[in-house]
């Protein structure tokens, strides 16, 4: 017997022995649990890049202790064109088991915390930094590291897995392995990025967007230890395409996340692993970067453009071979090859392409330095490569029309601006057509009778900031009594909001404005009730027109017309038929007409009415601002949107013969 146990004794030694030879990387102490973080996000969800904010900050107070995963997934992450869809084919069904019902939204370890938004593990952003804490100091039970690499030639990604479990896992539970495949620096759109996390936003405007899940190697809920206890390890292999969705993978910016979970639910620890890359013999890695100090237009008519690159040498030795490209919006790229013998490490050069013309409407030029095919070099700092100048507008330098009439219809949800115009804007807030899609099929558009209208949403704005539709040039040379008019709704916040709506005018293209009219505070109000939060959208009811006069631009062959709108505290505000055009023209005083038209009361307090046949009448302030029209011989005319004043009616005939009328309005 006691040789028995002697025996037995040994054979445990050496097998456990064996076990810690066996056993590579992965850390045999027992630790505490690793912070996992899955962010459910998207391009159009304004609160996110405050949820990407937040889970940054508890990486960096916990470097070596947490792993972010930024999955995107929802309505919010519908892409905005090509190269903008950063969904998976795994992202829904993460999002499903969390019982996401906001956004952003997060797990922490798939842990159901008492802090819940719909009774699943999913918790808002203001959540997330104490459920980490809480994780953070709770035992784990198995650790998990790895060790990847990348073969540049081949583009194959290899990861080694490792496990140990250093307590004993939970009966009858099945731990599963998750890798990740995750990338950085990403570039694309996000709403609320300027405003919630500015330090994400390029130079360019858009948002760089980081720990976004490409793929999950091991499937979509990873793959199970079949034997939970000591030692367990892995291999996996993966042919990194080129690019998910036409998202280019970028092989220097992704990371590998592993992490071991209970069933697909409970994450027990995760991490990091180290990635190296493989180069073929004979191949050096440098780092080439980009810039661009190229000369802006001086106004919307300065149509040519010089496109120039910066680019600099990173590296510790000479690159005297690599290739520059510019891109003007979505056009094919114009390259050159550049050979350069002194381009010694540190070294800054530009290259200057021929000067082209661009297009009418807003334009982006970007700008890419790479290394040559067939040259020893390979650039493995890939996201300095890239460079994008700021967007910026242009607009025909010659009229192209005496009049304009614009009604937003016909045009896709979001779209910035109509044919022959463009939005000015610089803070990434939402502006732009609103169809029915937004409101359950109610129509949006001026007095309920069209369905389209454009739209400032002031949700999105901080006070003081502002967005100008600028429509394209306008010949009034051979126009006289030239106006606009157009008609508003907007819902105040509050009583003291002093939010702005502005018609400007210019003859030099956008170089200066004159400032044409402008309505604000109580006078823009149009809703029927404050409306202090959620979106306001405008009932059939809940419109004002207005009219405005344009005849000091009479005889101009270069008048641009610009409506800006300003963030003054308020909700939404809307504009749509808008008409540019000559107006009536009074050729004489028809005295028969005016024995025959009577307006009374005068003094007149909500209403007056008029005896007599008119075919126009036009309400005129002190100032010669048209405060309210009547297209329908009316005899009864409402007068509880004018305010207290001296005013003169117009009236028209078909044949443009005009009588005047004053009043005085006494509430």
């Amino acid at each position: 017997m006691k040789e028995f146990k002697t025996y037995f004794l040994l054979i445990t030694c050496i097998t456990f022995t064996n076990l810690l030879i066996a056993q590579t990387f992965v850390s045999t102490v027992a630790e505490n649990k690793n912070v996992v973080l899955e962010e459910f996000t998207g391009i159009s969800c304004t609160y996110c890049p405050d949820g990407h904010r937040i889970a940054k900050d508890i990486f960096n107070q916990n470097p070596n202790d947490v792993v972010l995963i930024n999955i995107h997934t929802g309505s919010f992450a519908t892409p905005q064109g090509v190269g903008t869809d950063f969904r998976t084919s795994f992202g829904s069904a993460i999002d499903a088991q969390a019982n996401v019902s906001g956004y952003p939204a997060g797990t922490v370890n798939r842990h159901q915390f008492s802090m819940t938004q719909n009774g699943g593990t999913a918790m808002s952003r203001g959540d997330w930094t104490s459920a980490s804490s809480q994780i953070l100091t709770e035992p784990s039970y198995i650790n998990i590291e790895a060790q990847a690499s990348i073969d540049v030639s081949t583009r194959l990604l290899t990861i080694v897995v490792e496990t140990y479990y250093t307590g004993i896992a939970p009966a009858g539970i099945l731990n599963n392995v998750n890798v990740a495949l995750l990338q950085n620096n990403v570039e694309g759109p996000q709403t609320g990025g300027s405003q919630f996390n500015p330090s994400a936003i390029l130079p360019n405007g858009n948002y760089n967007h980081q720990h976004m899940l490409r793929h999950l190697v091991t499937g979509q809920w990873g793959e199970i230890i079949m034997n939970p206890s000591g030692f367990w390890t892995n291999t996996y292999t993966y042919s990194i395409p080129n690019d998910l969705n036409s998202v280019v993978y970028d092989l220097f910016n992704l990371e590998v996340a592993v992490f071991v979970s209970e069933g697909q639910q409970e994450i027990i620890n995760g991490n990091l692993a180290n990635l190296t890359y493989i180069t073929p013999p004979g191949m050096n890695l440098v780092d080439l970067s980009s810039n661009s100090n190229m000369s802006m237009p001086n106004s919307y008519c300065d149509n040519s453009i010089t496109p120039e690159i910066t680019v600099s040498n990173n590296s510790q030795l000479t690159v005297d071979t690599f290739e520059v490209s510019y891109t003007l919006n979505s056009n094919q790229a114009v390259s050159q090859t550049v050979y350069d013998p002194n381009f010694v490490s540190g070294s800054t050069t530009t290259v200057s392409f021929p000067t082209i013309t661009v297009p009418s409407g807003n334009n982006n030029i970007s700008y890419n330095v790479s290394t040559v095919s067939g040259t020893s070099f390979i650039d493995n700092v890939s996201n300095n490569n890239s460079f994008s100048a700021a967007s910026f507008n242009t607009l025909s330098p010659t009229a192209f029309a005496s009049t304009r009439s614009e009604g937003f219809d016909n045009y896709a949800l979001a779209t910035p601006a109509p044919s022959n115009a463009i939005l000015e804007e610089q803070n990434g807030n939402w502006v732009g057509i609103i169809d029915p899609t937004y409101t359950n099929g109610q129509p949006v558009g001026g007095f309920g009778n069209t369905p389209n209208a454009y739209r400032w949403r002031f949700g999105d704005f901080n006070n003081g900031e502002e967005a100008i539709l600028v429509f394209d040039m306008l010949d009034f040379s051979s126009t006289t009594n030239n106006e606009i008019s157009l008609s508003f709704s907007h819902a105040n916040a509050n009583s003291w909001d002093q939010d702005k709506l502005q018609i400007l005018a210019s003859t030099d293209c956008g170089i200066s404005w004159d400032l044409v009219h402008e309505i604000s505070g109580g006078d823009l109000h149009t809703a029927s009730n404050l409306v202090s939060s959620g979106n306001f959208y405008p009932t059939a009811s809940e419109w004002d027109s207005i009219t405005v006069d344009l005849s000091n631009y009479d005889g101009n062959n270069n008048v641009n017309i610009a409506i800006k709108a300003i963030k003054g505290g308020g909700n939404n505000v809307y504009v749509d038929d808008i008409n540019i055009k000559q107006g009536f023209v009074a050729t004489f005083v028809n005295q028969t007409m005016e024995e025959k038209i009577n307006v009374f009361p005068n003094p007149a307090d909500e209403k007056i009415n008029v005896s007599g046949n008119y075919d126009l009448l036009e309400i005129h302030d002190i100032f010669g601002n048209v405060v309210h029209i009547e297209t329908k011989n009316t005899n009864s005319i409402d007068l509880k949107k004018i305010r207290n004043g001296n005013y003169i009616i117009h009236f028209y005939s078909k044949n443009k013969n005009i009588t005047t009328k004053k009043i005085s309005i006494i509430k």
